[in-house]
């Protein structure tokens, strides 16, 4: 049924776009319905249900003894951002600096969709996470605006919805972890589905169709919709690192064959397959895509590239400025700038 729904969810997609053309062909006076419709408004926007359309949620009750929240055994980690320069087909990177600098969890960035600023997760205290967000020109001085404000929950993994000016995070609350969407002013308005849970990192394949990865054992790649509340195991032993392939309606995820055997792999959410595209850096997860379709990855202070039928190649070397312990990666929509993790000296 997935594959079903997520081609219906293409089809409306098209036929958006479509609209839109008829519109710009036909020169239409530009009224406040197209405007809002070009724009990506109200209008063009795909209407989520008020309540999670798989059912209703449960009842959370007090958390289970022993629970430790997940901000408790956070690593100190800084955000690191800069220029994703592209000369001649290669790509470089300089004038790397710290976008946010203190001893504490932040990490887990991810662009705006129109590049204007990245969300992230902070650590308030060893006990609650929240979504930041820092702001376009001001990315790199630490300038940074506190969304969420949840006093019994944390945040964390936030991505924009597609077609939405809302984003979706992980709300964790006494020992349970469900997808939720909030409006980008960090307001909450309510849990995505009732039942996939535990979620950990999530990926939207388009407006309606989200790849979520499920904690137990073993992990599962889950596939939902979030208007029909359809939801489907794909995979199982993926790793955290989860994307939207530029360009596509594809996701890509890894794979883990083995401890010592991890593959990214490119998934057709509608049709439930997968097909390998290349192995990771030994003992690495982490990785972003480039518009023009480059995977990078981090080992330690050093960045790699690869690019379709080619090897691994170092491209950057930070370990001058004191970086190490690359891990998580986002690249700007338009793959003008990048935003790495890396571990703080002694956290």
């Amino acid at each position: 049924m997935i594959q079903m729904r997520f081609r219906q969810a293409a089809r409306a997609v098209t036929a958006l776009a479509l609209g839109l053309a008829a519109l710009t062909v036909a020169g239409c006076a530009p009224g406040d319905d197209q405007e809002d419709a070009v724009a990506g408004g109200p209008e063009a926007a795909i209407s989520f249900p008020a309540e999670p359309p798989d059912g209703p949620m449960p009842e959370i009750g007090p958390a289970p003894e022993g629970y430790t929240p997940t901000a408790a055994g956070s690593p100190s980690t800084d955000i690191w951002m800069a220029a994703l320069v592209r000369e001649g087909g290669a790509l470089s990177i300089p004038d790397l600096g710290r976008a946010t600098d203190r001893d504490a969890y932040d990490n887990q960035p991810g662009f705006l969709l129109d590049g204007s600023a990245i969300l992230h997760t902070s650590a308030i205290d060893r006990t609650q996470t929240e979504i930041m967000r820092l702001m376009g020109p001001g990315v790199g001085s630490g300038a940074s605006e506190r969304l969420t404000n949840t006093a019994e929950a944390s945040e964390f993994s936030a991505l924009q919805i597609p077609g939405q000016d809302a984003f979706s995070a992980i709300h964790e609350i006494r020992g349970k972890q469900y997808l939720w969407r909030y409006d980008l002013s960090g307001e909450p308005l309510g849990p995505i589905f009732a039942t996939a849970e535990p979620v950990g990192y999530h990926a939207w394949a388009n407006e309606r169709v989200v790849a979520m990865f499920i904690l137990g054992n073993p992990p599962t790649l889950q596939v939902g919709d979030a208007v029909s509340g359809e939801i489907e195991v794909v995979a199982e032993r993926p790793g955290r690192s989860i994307h939207r392939i530029p360009g596509t309606e594809e996701i890509s995820f890894v794979r883990k064959v083995s401890d010592e055997e991890w593959w990214i792999e490119r998934l057709d959410p509608g049709a439930g397959t997968s097909e390998r595209i290349t192995q990771t850096l030994p003992g690495r997860e982490d990785y972003a895509w480039t518009p023009e379709g480059e995977i990078l990855m981090g080992d330690g202070s050093r960045l790699y590239a690869r690019s379709e039928g080619s090897e691994w190649t170092e491209i950057a070397d930070f370990s001058d400025l004191g970086v190490e312990g690359i891990s998580r990666l986002a690249v700007s929509p338009d793959g003008s700038r990048i935003a790495l993790v890396a571990n703080r000296p002694g956290g």
